[in-house]
């Protein structure tokens, strides 16, 4: 685990105040869905707090591609032309590949303008999300995400 994790760990946060990191200064709903709000980028966290303990939760915002979720790696799309595109792969047919940016939308590529699809071992997830918030809002964050008992249903096409 990175930064500090032995005092972030031992300190609890206030669950009230990490719903507003989650939606705001942390970015989160702008990949992730909680009780159907939020953007269908990344993995639904609304059952988060049952599946992960709370150091798993710091690791997976600290290090989000120590453990990438299956389904959510990163992949690009190469044209022919040679443009790309990078995210999601949503589905893959004869008749070409639709792929989820990080903004949430699809775009499809239709097979003859597929060149080569590039699977990443990384995640989508930047790594360095985490320093944009203070350890105050980080703690909450993960205080509210520990709140978070509902199971998840995975709601991709």
């Amino acid at each position: 685990m990175l930064f500090r994790s032995v005092e972030l760990l031992r300190r609890d946060g206030r669950a009230e105040r990490g719903e507003g990191v989650f939606t705001g200064v942390g970015t989160c709903a702008r990949c992730h869905v909680v009780r159907g709000q939020g953007r269908n980028v990344g993995p639904d966290l609304s059952g988060i707090g049952t599946k992960l303990s709370r150091r798993a939760i710091y690791e997976a915002i600290l290090a989000p591609s120590a453990a990438v979720s299956h389904g959510y790696e990163a992949c690009t799309a190469l044209r022919h032309d040679g443009r790309s595109v990078t995210g999601l792969l949503v589905s893959r047919t004869d008749a070409g590949v639709v792929i989820r940016g990080a903004d949430g939308n699809d775009v499809t590529i239709s097979d003859a303008d597929l060149d080569d699809l590039v699977k990443h071992p990384v995640s989508l997830m930047p790594a360095d999300l985490a320093a944009a918030l203070t350890a105050d809002e980080l703690v909450d964050l993960v205080a509210w995400l520990e709140t978070l008992k509902n199971h998840a249903i995975d709601a991709r096409p």
